[in-house]
């Protein structure tokens, strides 16, 4: 999995959405511990967590959605519980945080919702489908979601400024390119899919096979999409014809990330189950980590990689662990859950890591060394 020390490029100052930017990077702000953290605190919130959990813009509180149903803020030093909000059905969608503090967060109730920081409802939108995809805000403020085989652009005030339905499902989280402020996303009707930012039709691509991992887009605004195919794609931002495809030899299934030096980081099922990275502009496998599996296709890795600032990647899986790996190929340590990690992890920007597991259990872990 190693690349070498990698350039300086952008990170996200905080989880404050799925992978930390409207473009599902994933790259973090801070520094991955350099031997296995010790658990500062564990909050058990009724269900298990398959959403990512993202953080308020003073970085003092923690928001997770569970599929107990509900929507539950964390104090970030100390682990006490500040408010639970029912969502009246599973929640898989990771929470997005505006500027302001306000969460916007979705259910298999067929709602998405805008919650105060003080955790009051805001406001309640009616969808056509179940809302358990995470929601991207776009620079000019939009907040893009999917419900059923619909996308919504919204205002924060609960507008809906466009929408736009798919043949089928979709269950991939959109992106925004944030300078066109296009929006791209994959459906199980098998094509990936570009909008113009009025939510109007730019292009549709049929890649063969459900396009249930979330894409991706590079410094180049090229858009990368997994497949349950097996294959991780590059597409041309403004027709969607494919550049490349790679075969990886397991369902890409959950986000993709892009590292600072351009490659694509994916999780790929079994019946090899692993952590894959693949370079950017041409789909050469560069690297990849595998995890103890079951020989099972539904086994594996839920999505690309966190990378922080040096380099290293953090990902969790579903042999219960979590993996550091620094940029040269190197584990630096595992550290063994209760349960599955499919939610992808959370690095703060002082280096302490959240995990969020399929047991219910979200836990902060820090460096000995404080």
């Amino acid at each position: 999995m190693g690349a070498g020390a990698p350039p300086v490029v952008e990170a996200s100052q905080g989880a404050r959405m799925l992978h930390g930017d409207p473009r599902h990077t994933d790259r973090a702000a801070g520094r991955v511990p350099l031997e296995t953290p010790e658990v500062q605190w564990t909050v058990d919130v009724g269900g298990p967590v398959e959403a990512q959990v993202t953080m308020s813009p003073d970085g003092q509180t923690l928001y997770v959605a569970s599929l107990e149903g509900s929507l539950t803020a964390i104090a970030r030093d100390t682990g006490a519980v500040r408010w639970t909000l029912p969502l009246h059905e599973r929640a898989y969608a990771t929470p997005a945080v505006g500027d302001d503090g306000t969460v916007f967060a979705g259910s298999d109730a067929k709602k998405f919702v805008a919650v105060t920081p003080e955790g009051r409802m805001r406001w309640s939108l009616d969808t056509d489908g179940e809302a358990d995809t995470g929601a991207t805000i776009a620079p000019d403020g939009t907040v893009v979601f999917a419900a059923g085989r619909m996308v919504y652009g919204v205002t924060p005030l609960a507008w809906v400024k466009w929408r736009f339905a798919a043949k089928r499902k979709v269950f991939a989280a959109p992106v925004v390119a944030p300078t066109s402020g296009r929006v791209f996303f994959g459906s199980q009707d098998h094509h990936a899919y570009g909008l113009t930012p009025q939510g109007g039709p730019l292009w549709s691509t049929d890649l063969g096979a459900d396009v249930d991992g979330a894409p991706a887009i590079g410094d180049d605004g090229a858009v990368f999409f997994g497949t349950d195919g097996g294959e991780v794609a590059r597409l041309d931002p403004d027709d969607g014809h494919v550049v490349w495809r790679t075969q990886v030899g397991g369902f890409v299934r959950g986000t993709l990330s892009v590292a600072r030096n351009g490659d694509v980081l994916a999780g790929v099922y079994g019946p090899t189950p692993r952590a894959v990275r693949l370079r950017g502009a041409d789909g050469t496998v560069a690297g990849d980590f595998p995890v103890q599996g079951t020989g099972a296709r539904d086994f594996g890795v839920h999505g690309g990689a966190l990378e922080d600032e040096a380099g290293t990647l953090l990902f969790g899986a579903q042999d219960d662990a979590v993996t550091a790996i620094d940029a040269g190929g190197n584990v630096l340590w595992r550290w063994t859950a209760g349960a599955d990690v499919d939610a992808p992890v959370t690095l703060l920007p002082d280096g302490s890591v959240v995990v969020a597991s399929d047991d219910g259990k979200v836990v902060l872990l820090r460096s000995k060394s404080g």
